[in-house]
């Protein structure tokens, strides 16, 4: 059966004279990373690939061999094929050892035949040793008679440049290794990521940085250090000591956070609130000795740092005795007082004359409301009057509640003339009960023609 196959696969054209070989890519990896030898491989029309095999070009006792990798001594995993059968013939290293450099072949079979290549992978391992690289001939026959080569090779290296900046300068990283392609990389700062490769430099980027490879941070450079210079910022003075007696030794220390350091130091103390003018040259040095506190030297100082990029200058700082001190400190306290006591009197002349409007809208509106019901003769009320008498010795005379109200009203009138003690006159305004117009207005005029709807009290008490 076997042979009638043959048969019919000669008889179709092309079917023996396809492409067959394999094509590779030499790669360069670092020590610690992982690499894929690029491999492809190719065969005629009608085979169906059966069987794939790596291996590794090993020295022996009599010249070069190959190895297949599943002899060779390595962990676990190391080598993994993750190609298919179908063309793509990928090899993984993992975890790349300097004893991984050199050359690798595939081969494969096929139902219809098999095939060894005589071409092969080149992997140059970069690491901090000399390695060895063998270079092989094309041809197989040859093979025991290749030539061969060393070079001291190198790991990922840093570089920042420049590695000396002032602020503001353009910084650039850049990462280089013993391979020509390098991997993805990623950039660190004293162990945090770094966003950006290129970047304006300012003082907090003063530091060390490293590279390593996107994915195998364990592989990384050495670090370098990136150092940037400004000039004097911050500038501060402190006074030693901090309670001054009159007569002590008074230290003045100019403090500055600059790169390089501060190197020249200059000090000035202000004779009049007004203008620069008035800064008068007292001393130069970080530390500003007054060696016997007097009133003479009492006023504000002021310390200028420089260096070789520029200078700065600290805020003005208060050199009194202790008595001076205390006075002045206590301006504030007063101060504070003071206005404490005016926002107080502000609010309560506030509140008075808010409780006195209030009175006053209250009494014109009820005034207005008792004048506009006396003249509204449309809307009449009912009243009563009471009048209290209180005669110095003689009764008062009671009047009859069913004479007639002229007759009352004499009485009244008569009781008045002849009492000069003081009379009080009540009012009180009751609204109807009714709520109907009609009846409302009626009712009133009935009560003016009815004088018994109006009701007239006296009271009178003897003493």
């Amino acid at each position: 059966m076997g042979r009638w196959i043959i048969i019919i696969l000669g008889l179709i054209p092309g079917a023996w004279s396809g492409k067959w070989g394999v094509t590779y890519e030499n790669q360069c990896a670092l020590k610690g990373t992982s690499v894929d030898l690029k491999c492809e491989y190719d065969y005629s029309f009608g085979n169906i690939v059966t069987w794939v095999s790596w291996s590794k070009a090993q020295q022996v006792s009599n010249g070069w061999t190959r190895v297949p990798l599943s002899n060779l001594p390595s962990p676990s995993n190391h080598f993994k094929y993750i190609g298919n059968y179908n063309r793509n013939c990928n090899l993984r290293i993992n975890n790349v050892l300097s004893s991984d450099e050199g050359a690798y072949y595939f081969n494969f079979a096929t139902t219809l035949g098999s095939w060894i290549s005589d071409t092969y992978a080149s992997l140059s391992v970069r690491g901090n040793n000399t390695r060895t690289y063998k270079h092989f001939s094309k041809n197989l026959r040859r093979f025991g008679s290749d030539s061969c080569f060393s070079e001291s090779v190198t790991e990922l290296i840093s570089v920042v440049q420049p590695s000396i900046a002032r602020e503001g300068d353009a910084v650039k990283l850049i990462c280089r290794s013993g391979c020509s392609e390098p991997k993805m990389i990623n950039w660190f700062k004293d162990g945090q990521r770094v966003q950006r490769p290129e970047f304006l430099a300012s003082r907090e980027d003063a530091g060390s940085y490293y590279c390593a490879i996107q994915g195998e941070e364990t592989v990384r450079s050495a670090s370098v250090a990136l150092n940037v210079h400004y000039y004097p910022m911050n500038v501060s003075v402190s006074v030693n000591p901090e309670h001054i007696a009159k007569g002590s030794r008074v230290n003045l220390t100019c403090i500055s956070d600059a790169n390089p350091a501060a190197d020249n130091y200059t000090w000035y103390k202000r004779t009049e609130p007004i203008s620069s003018i008035s800064l008068v040259h007292v001393g130069s040095g970080q530390v500003l000795s007054l060696p016997s506190m007097e009133s003479s030297h009492s006023g504000l100082y002021v310390c200028y740092a420089r260096n070789s990029l520029g200078e700065g200058n600290s805020t003005e700082v208060v050199v009194a005795m202790a008595a001076e001190q205390h006075g002045c400190q206590s301006l504030p306290i007063l101060a504070g007082v003071g206005l404490f006591l005016i926002v107080m009197l502000v609010a309560a002349l506030l509140l008075f004359w808010k409780k006195q409007k209030s009175e006053a809208d209250i009494t014109t509106n009820l005034d207005s409301r008792l004048h506009g019901r006396a003249t509204n003769s449309e809307e009449p009320t009912e009243a009563v009057y009471s009048n209290i008498h209180i005669p110095p010795s003689s009764p008062l005379p009671i009047s009859d509640p069913y004479s007639t109200p002229a007759s009352r009203g004499d009485v009244e009138k008569n009781t008045l003339q002849s009492s000069e003690n003081e009379i009080i006159y009540s009012t009180v305004t009751i609204k109807p009960t009714n709520q109907n117009s009609a009846h409302h207005k009626h009712s009133w005029s009935k009560g003016r023609e009815d004088d018994s709807a109006v009701i007239y009290s006296s009271v009178v008490k003897s003493s």
